[in-house]
C-alpha cells in the first residue's frame, strides 16, 4: 500500500468517525478541522490530523475534539460543564478506539480523554488523542 498524505489520513478518520456509534449519539455533525460552523450549539466532533511519520509503518496522531454545550444550573442560571454528558461521550470515544475494525489502521489511545473549556462559547470539548499505525508495504 502506498503512503498516504496528511489530508488523506484525516479524511479516512473523518469517514471512520462519521460512520461510528459515537457519531450516531451526538446532536450535531462530524467535521474536519476548520469546518465546524461558528456559533454551533450542537454536540459536534472535529477530526484533526496532528502528526505523522512515513516509514514502512506509517504512524501518527489524530485528535477528535467533541464539543458539548454547557448546562444551566437552575438555581443561579450559571452555565457549567455538562459533566454527565461529557462522561457518556468519553466512554463512547473509548469504545470507538477499542472497537475499531479497520483492516488498514491499528488504533490506540494516546493518553486519557480530557475535557477542556471552549473559551467564549459556553461549551466544553473532550480532547481525544488517537495513535494510529498503518502498514505501507
Amino acid at each position: 500500500m502506498a503512503t498516504k498524505t496528511e489530508k488523506r489520513i484525516e479524511r479516512d478518520f473523518f469517514e471512520f468517525v462519521s460512520n461510528s456509534e459515537l457519531a450516531k449519539n451526538i446532536s450535531g455533525m462530524v467535521y474536519r478541522k476548520g469546518m465546524r460552523p461558528v456559533g454551533s450549539d450542537k454536540e459536534d466532533i472535529v477530526v484533526k490530523f496532528l502528526s505523522g511519520i512515513d516509514e514502512q509503518i506509517q504512524s501518527g496522531i489524530i485528535v477528535l475534539n467533541i464539543y458539548v454545550p454547557d448546562t444551566t444550573i437552575r438555581s443561579t442560571g450559571a452555565k457549567v460543564e455538562d459533566i454527565k454528558r461529557v462522561e457518556e461521550l468519553e466512554e463512547l470515544a473509548l469504545s470507538f478506539i477499542e472497537g475499531n475494525d479497520s483492516t488498514e489502521y491499528e488504533l490506540s489511545k494516546d493518553g486519557t480523554p480530557k475535557s477542556l473549556e471552549a473559551e467564549g462559547i459556553e461549551q466544553h470539548f473532550i480532547q481525544v488523542r488517537i495513535k494510529y499505525r498503518r502498514i505501507t508495504i
